[in-house]
């Protein structure tokens, strides 16, 4: 019995394997000193018998104060109530296998402290029975270090899901959404439960989802570790959105790909305000062109007409001299007249050529919203509105669908006709100066838009005429403008016209159809 106190016992006790053969137990010391790992060896009653160097290390302990003592000096008083049912139950089943499986295990060194740690059973058959031997491994540093990454990783998904303005999230390998920012949810409308297990391809349009866009953009990011675009996509609501793009590949360190991360910005404001600043540029050079071309216009218009007229002036003289001679030489005013129809025709056919320029003056054809394009116009007319002491009213119909055309010729219309309404009113002396300028559907998918005033009005002969090329109620007018009009709105497919208002003023309107352009 004195030898089982002795620190030095397990070099005199006979150790056997499964099948009976004896062990060199100096041969299995030297394995002991030589493990990695803090070797701890006790016998069945939970005495320990047996201790390396790094055991030592670990616990703080010499082995003349561990040998002998109960293993519960090296656990915690917490949890020493469990430890003989463990042994028992590993005795029971003695195959190797770590203690505790799932559970959180911790030491107790000499000095109080606790350290975290991993432990794997083995069972040696002796003389006097299964031994039990316990290979700990200190997991302090490891701990700490999944600590840090845990304590990183829930830092940067705080910083992430505090992210508003950037819709955040990871899908996997076959594009499931697995987890959903405050961000998305603001810009994509679903709630996180809503939308986790879901495809990612629920955000794209249909067009994008027949061209299989969904998918080719997840290819290009797992080919060339990211994929950059801008598109239309869909909220929960239905609604459309610009969104800049942008989806990184993400790989283990084998080079394996484990999904992806996607960001997500609404940049409709962004591209909305430069599209009007765009627009105000195309009216601002487009209004330019229009005096410069009105300009040139004129002085061609002057030169080819001029012509025919002088000739039709003189030879209505001289048929007047002929007709006035006694006697009167009627075939002299025969031919003199025949000369004024020759000279008529020539500039009608003037006219003509200059109406048939402007009709097949080439356009781009696109979605245009009509209400934008409004707001857009009257925005640049704004100055000259308050210049002449004109309020402006609005008046849009909502959910307006857009209509196909050039988007620079629609806004030449819209903007000769309130120009037009601002001039007509800058000339009252009294009454209000009110403009109102509105849409609203027409037929079956078209829009209506007027231009409504209150100035003096148009002449009911003139409500026919007015958009007859050379006809103009201005003194300094040249009559092309609402003729260039009318040419614009036909080559659209569409009607344009004027009525009187009420109680004073006149009425502009066109109508267009949703169609294409021929």
């Amino acid at each position: 019995m004195e030898r089982l106190r002795s620190p030095g016992y397990i070099e005199r006790m006979p150790l056997k394997r499964p099948r009976g053969e004896t062990i060199d137990e100096r041969r299995f010391r030297n394995v002991v000193e030589a493990a990695p790992s803090a070797i701890v060896m006790i016998d069945p009653a939970g005495k320990i018998i047996l201790v390396n160097a790094l055991a030592e290390q670990v616990f703080g302990y010499s082995r003349d104060e561990l040998v002998g003592k109960p293993v519960e000096v090296l656990v915690p008083e917490r949890f020493r109530g469990h430890h003989a049912e463990l042994r028992g139950t590993f005795l029971a089943d003695p195959r190797s296998r770590p203690m505790g499986s799932g559970r959180d295990l911790y030491g107790l060194k000499k000095a109080g402290g606790e350290f975290p740690l991993e432990i794997g059973l083995s069972a040696i058959e002796t003389d006097r029975g299964s031994m039990v031997v316990a290979a700990i491994a200190d997991i302090s540093a490891r701990k700490s270090a999944e600590l840090a990454l845990r304590e990183s990783e829930q830092h940067r998904s705080l910083l992430i899901d505090g992210v508003i303005d950037y819709a955040i999230y990871m899908i996997d390998p076959n594009g499931i959404v697995t987890n959903w920012n405050r961000g998305a949810q603001r810009i994509k409308g679903y709630r996180t439960e809503e939308i986790v297990g879901r495809h990612f391809s629920c955000f794209y349009t249909e067009e994008d989802c027949a061209e299989n866009v969904p998918q080719q953009s997840l290819e290009i990011a797992a080919r060339d570790g990211r994929y950059e675009a801008e598109g239309w996509r869909i909220r929960k609501d239905g609604s459309r959105f610009i969104a800049n793009v942008v989806i990184d590949a993400i790989k283990d360190e084998g080079g394996e790909l484990v999904g992806f991360a996607k960001i997500t910005r609404d940049i409709t404001e962004r591209v909305t305000a430069a599209r009007m600043l765009e627009d105000q540029m195309h009216l601002q050079l487009a209004h330019e062109n229009r005096l410069a071309t009105l300009g040139q216009l004129t002085a061609s218009i002057a030169h080819e007409v001029d012509q025919p007229l002088h000739a039709t002036v003189n030879y209505a003289n001289a048929a007047l001299r002929w007709l006035e001679a006694q006697p009167p030489d009627l075939a002299e005013a025969r031919d003199a007249l025949a000369a004024i129809i020759r000279a008529g025709n020539r500039a009608s056919q003037i006219v003509g050529r200059i109406r048939a320029m402007v009709k097949n003056a080439p356009a781009e054809e696109e979605d245009v919203s009509l209400n934008e394009k409004i707001l857009t116009v009257l925005e640049f007319a704004r100055d000259e509105a308050a210049k002449h002491d004109v309020a402006v009213r609005v008046e849009l119909a909502p959910d307006l669908p857009s209509v196909r055309g050039d988007r620079v010729q629609l806004q030449q219309v819209l903007l000769n006709l309130i120009v037009n309404a601002i001039e007509a009113m800058s000339t009252l002396t009294e009454g209000p100066r009110e403009l109102v300028v509105g849409s609203q559907p027409h037929g079956q998918g078209g829009v209506a838009v007027f231009v409504r005033d209150t100035g003096p009005g148009l002449a009911p002969e003139a409500l026919e005429q007015v958009f007859q090329p050379f006809y103009t109620s201005k003194g300094s007018g040249l009559g092309m403008g609402l003729a260039i009009c009318a040419s614009i709105i036909e080559a659209h497919g569409g009607r344009i016209w004027a009525s009187p208002n009420t109680p004073c003023g006149a009425v502009f309107q066109f109508t267009l159809p949703r169609m294409r352009l021929s």
